[in-house]
């Protein structure tokens, strides 16, 4: 099961306005300090309550200041396999059926929503149909009471929420979350010992008994008794060595840190295994982190995302995917929180780059190494070929290293050099990457000059690189694939020709089909027996491997 969004309305700094969190994929949250993203994360948690609530919502300071006759709501929306008989949400979804019924309904989709609202008195009250009325029979509406408290109560069940707050400690955060772990996962090892450990203790009662018999105090019996196993073991030491072992607790707080959430993907495994969804709501990771550990710790998210959902919120450019659609910003509208969508990269990060002073090419994300792309389908482009080439063991290893940032467009990465160029070619090894066709042609000509007036170097096969005359990202790919996507959906393309020798001329792709076509061209690609259909793809990709060498040479130099 996936918690896949929640929308949230009066609730701390959340007021009237209802916020939405897309939660499809990991997210991170940026903004400025005290603008709410800290109470969405506790918004998240919050759902998670179960009927209990136990003292977790309190209306005191859970309803937004100076708010009167309001309730704190939260809509979640989930998605789950409703189609694999043997799989763990199958139960759940054949008892959500039986609730679709008794409203007289049919479920239609694997997407479902809970509500939860909080009645005057603070008491969670969840709801999967909050605007249908109960059906007047008596008798149903029992049914229906009855159905949807189990409902809920197997559903969070089926979830493992973590908070981690900026103000807890790393022991405290080792002691909640991986200690318990670390004590199951040994009590299996030792509970089919426990016996033997009985009648060892045992030996040794009988032989002190028989001493004190010798001496005179027959009337004493010696014995011991164990405890239960989960309490035999009450505390590991957890060490790092470097080389020298000493506890974690003794580390500084950037490696106490990095190493807990190294330790989280353990935990998200195991949890795995008890059929859980886990989710980790995690404040400013960056904590106590220097700018390698930074790096090292994004990482460790990163792969976290790939195991578990994973909200951030962060102060650190560094913690800011290079996929927009991954953040979201807070800022206070009539002092409450107001969460904001990017549709860029450089948007997402620009509350943090005007209130950082840091190394400028961190304002941006900019890694050891860089590819500038000119927009979206570019950049999941090139991040297709490269997953690719690296199953086929192509030797890039820059390129797989490398970051890889979209700007919009042909003018916003144009405009983006222009503004940057000269100071982070300083810093970071960067080659930009241009379409071949009239726009992509033209911006490239346009830099060369406005750099040339500056005397700052922007030469092609080590500043930037240009693709197939004529032809945007598609002409990458055979040209016999592009005519046969044009023979099977001619209604793709604006214009789409040969010469008289039978080659591909310069086309036009409708925008709204772009995606259409890469998909097509990418899946014909995969169901290839053999590489032959991406020497473009290598051709490319070698020279930016190359530039990239170049630069990692040139700025060795400078150090």
């Amino acid at each position: 099961m996936r918690l896949t969004s929640l929308r949230v309305r009066h609730y701390r700094t959340i007021g009237t306005a209802e916020q939405r969190l897309p939660l499809e994929s990991s997210l991170t949250i940026v903004g400025p300090n005290n603008t709410g993203k800290t109470n969405l994360l506790k918004a998240v948690a919050l759902f998670f309550i179960g009927h209990e609530n136990n003292g977790e919502y309190d209306l005191l300071s859970d309803i937004p200041f100076g708010a009167s006759n309001v309730k704190s709501s939260l809509l979640a929306t989930f998605d789950g396999d409703d189609q694999n008989t043997s799989g763990s949400d199958w139960q759940f979804f054949q008892q959500l059926d039986k609730l679709f019924a008794l409203y007289g309904r049919a479920r239609s989709e694997s997407t479902f929503s809970l509500s939860l609202v909080f009645s005057p008195s603070g008491n969670p009250v969840y709801q999967f149909f909050p605007n249908l009325r109960k059906p007047v029979d008596a008798s149903k509406q029992t049914q229906i009471s009855r159905l949807q408290r189990q409902l809920v109560s197997e559903l969070i069940s089926m979830f493992a929420v973590h908070y981690a707050p900026s103000a807890k400690s790393v022991p405290e955060i080792y002691e909640e979350v991986l200690a318990p772990f670390l004590r199951q996962a040994a009590r299996g090892v030792i509970d089919p010992y426990v016996d033997k450990i009985k009648e060892e203790l045992d030996a040794v009662a009988t032989s002190i008994t028989g001493e004190l018999e010798q001496a005179g105090l027959s009337h004493i019996k010696a014995s011991f008794s164990i405890p239960q196993s989960r309490d035999l073991l009450s505390g590991f030491d957890f060490n790092l060595s470097d080389p020298h072992g000493t506890p974690i607790f003794r580390k500084g707080q950037g490696i106490q840190t990095t190493s807990i959430l190294a330790s989280f993907l353990w935990v998200s495994s195991e949890e795995k295994k008890l059929g859980k969804s886990t989710i980790w709501l995690l404040e400013e990771p960056e904590s106590y982190l220097h700018p390698q550990l930074m790096e090292t710790s994004r990482k460790i998210l990163d792969k976290l995302g790939g195991e578990s959902l994973v909200v951030v919120s962060t102060h650190s450019l560094s913690f800011v995917p290079q996929d927009p659609v991954s953040t979201v910003g807070t800022s206070l509208v009539d002092q409450s929180t107001n969460v904001t969508h990017f549709s860029t990269y450089a948007e997402a990060t620009e509350n943090i780059r005007r209130s950082l002073g840091v190394r400028f090419s961190d304002y941006y994300n900019l890694t050891r190494y860089n590819l500038l792309l000119e927009g979206k389908t570019d950049r999941e482009s090139v991040k297709w070929f490269l997953d690719i080439a690296k199953r086929e063991l192509i030797d890039w290893p820059r390129l797989y290293e490398a970051s890889r940032l979209d700007f919009g467009g042909t003018g916003g990465l144009g405009g983006f050099l222009k503004a940057t160029y000269a100071i982070i070619r300083r810093e970071r090894a960067v080659v930009a990457i241009f379409d071949g066709d009239s726009a992509g042609d033209k911006e490239r000509r346009s830099l060369q000059g406005y750099f040339g007036a500056k005397n700052v170097p922007f030469d092609p096969g080590h500043d930037f690189l240009i693709l197939r005359d004529r032809f945007a990202l598609e002409g990458l790919w055979p040209d016999g694939f592009i005519l046969d996507a044009g023979e099977a959906n001619p209604s793709w393309f604006i214009d789409l020709s040969t010469d008289i020798d039978g080659k591909l001329l310069p086309f036009r792709v409708k925008d709204q089909h772009k995606t259409e076509l890469l998909r097509y061209l990418q899946e014909r690609s995969e169901a290839e027996s053999d590489f032959n259909w991406a020497s473009q793809w290598v051709k490319l990709m070698d020279a930016a491997e190359k530039a990239l060498t170049w630069h990692e040479e040139r700025l060795g130099k400078l150090d």
